[in-house]
C-alpha cells in the first residue's frame, strides 16, 4: 500500500493507526464518545471511552482493532482479549473489531465468553460509497449475552445497495443500520455531550 501524497509504502503501522481511527469515528457518530489509545504500552487496548444511549445509562467502553485484509479473526485473538477484559471495571463492554469479519468458532469464543463481548464487522467506508450516510463502513454487530445489559435493546438491520444481486450475503453489497427502541442511531438528545468519564 502507498501513500498518495508522498509516493511511499505505507507501513503496517499507520495502516493499523488509520482503522483505529475510522472505528472511533465511527462509533462516535453514532453517539459514543471514543479515543484512541493504542501505543507500545497500550496492554491491549487500542481505543476507550463511553458510550450513553437514549434512556440507558452510561458505560465504559474498551476496543481491540484487527486490520486484515483478508483473515478473519479466530478464538485465539477472542481468548486474548477476555485476558483484557478480565482486568477491566465491572461496567465495561469490550469491543473487538475487524475488516475480515470473524471465523464461526471466533464467533463462538465471543458468544460463550462470561465477559460483555460485541464483534464489529467494520471496513472502509469509501469501498461503499453507493449509499448514502455515515455509517456505511458497519457490514456485521454481534455480542453475547453478557453484553445485553449494555446495548441489548439494539436493533441491527441489513440495508442492501441492489436487491436485485444474488449473492445478498456480499458484505460489498450491503451495509448495517443500527436501531435503538425502533430509531436508528445516533438520536441526538441533551445528554449525548456528557463529559467522558475516565476509564
Amino acid at each position: 500500500m502507498y501513500s498518495r501524497q508522498h509516493c511511499r509504502p505505507i507501513s503496517t503501522v499507520e495502516v493499523g493507526t488509520a482503522y483505529e481511527s475510522l472505528v472511533v469515528s465511527t462509533f462516535n457518530e453514532l453517539g459514543a464518545q471514543l479515543q484512541r489509545v493504542g501505543g507500545a504500552s497500550d496492554k491491549g487496548i487500542d481505543f476507550n471511552g463511553s458510550w450513553k444511549l437514549p434512556d440507558h445509562k452510561r458505560f465504559y467502553i474498551v476496543g481491540q482493532c484487527k486490520h486484515y485484509e483478508r483473515k478473519k479473526i479466530g478464538p485465539s485473538v477472542i481468548r486474548e482479549w477476555e485476558g483484557v477484559m478480565s482486568r477491566q471495571e465491572i461496567d465495561t463492554l469490550g469491543l473487538v473489531a475487524a475488516t475480515s469479519g470473524f471465523t464461526t468458532s471466533g464467533i463462538y469464543a465471543a458468544l460463550s465468553s462470561k465477559y460483555p463481548v460485541a464483534l464489529v464487522t467494520l471496513t472502509n467506508a469509501e469501498k461503499n460509497d453507493r449509499l448514502p450516510g455515515k455509517h456505511n463502513s458497519i457490514h456485521g454487530f454481534v455480542w453475547n449475552m453478557a453484553a445485553e445489559p449494555f446495548i441489548g435493546r439494539l436493533m441491527v438491520a441489513k440495508q442492501h445497495f441492489d436487491i436485485d444481486k444474488v449473492d445478498l450475503d456480499d458484505p460489498a453489497e450491503f451495509t448495517i443500520q443500527l436501531f435503538w427502541d425502533g430509531k436508528p442511531l445516533p438520536i441526538v438528545s441533551s445528554t449525548s455531550q456528557d463529559p467522558v468519564p475516565e476509564p
